[in-house]
């Protein structure tokens, strides 16, 4: 298939509603084939690229997906217990005091906080990878931060522009540094970059499962000095949903 041979409206429609609504794996070796092949030509064919999003739009709204949950305060407090127990244990004096001052101007989740799905179930169907940050800008926190999806693969909800969205890439929209975050399934890895100079301060990083279970990690901005840049790297994520959240206070 190449971008003359273009994509017949009622295969588009058919890939669309199994693949995004309905989360279905195509399951048999042939349709899985088809299946590349369909995202392949997207992303090269503009004008089945149109289509896919214009069919997107008539069938559903794939944002329904929010960082909230169903019972926010028990969530508030499993994050609270979270920073207490995060405290308690860490030995570093810098990283206890910046905990201690988060617990006092505790609001809930953080300013920048992502709901993060590793290569898990959704409608228990299909696995998927993604981070989704819709409701950031609720968030009763300081310095909260929007973000842009990178231009990829899905079709979006919203204007003729917005061709594609890729779930495992974001880029800040607000925020006076370049920050940059990624989501790589095969490495099982959470990668967030601050294109800032060496002397800048900048806020730590909590993943925390979203289950009771399992353990949370904080990771502190190390200095690439090759590339002159800050990184916040979480490996090994184990298949499953987490929050990612920011330490909120600090400018970006």
């Amino acid at each position: 298939m190449n971008s003359k041979d273009h994509i017949d409206k009622n295969k588009l429609e058919e890939y669309i509603i199994n693949y995004y609504f309905q989360g279905e794996s195509p399951g048999e070796s042939e349709k899985e084939m088809d299946c590349i092949k369909i995202e392949q030509h997207i992303s090269e064919c503009d004008e089945c690229t149109q289509k896919a999003h214009v069919i997107f739009n008539e069938l559903k709204d794939i944002s329904n997906w929010t960082v909230y949950e169903d019972n926010q305060a028990l969530l508030n407090l499993r994050v609270y217990d979270t920073l207490k127990a995060l405290e308690a244990k860490t030995e570093n004096a810098e990283i206890k005091f910046r905990l201690s001052r988060w617990l006092e101007d505790f609001k809930g989740l953080a300013g920048g906080t992502f709901r993060v799905l590793m290569d898990m179930y959704t409608n228990g169907k299909r696995k998927t990878t993604k981070m989704i940050t819709e409701g950031v800008d609720k968030f009763n926190a300081k310095n909260s931060m929007m973000f842009n999806y990178s231009m990829e693969l899905t079709p979006t909800r919203g204007g003729e522009k917005e061709i594609v969205v890729n779930y495992n890439k974001l880029e800040s929209e607000n925020t006076d540094i370049s920050l940059k975050i990624y989501l790589n399934k095969k490495k099982r890895m959470l990668h967030v970059e601050f294109m800032a100079d060496e002397t800048k301060e900048l806020p730590i990083g909590i993943l925390l499962p979203s289950k009771a279970t399992g353990n949370s990690r904080l990771k502190q901005p190390v200095y690439n000095e090759q590339q002159k840049k800050w990184e916040i790297i979480f490996e090994d994520i184990a298949e499953g949903e987490y929050y990612f959240m920011f330490e909120p206070g600090y400018m970006v």
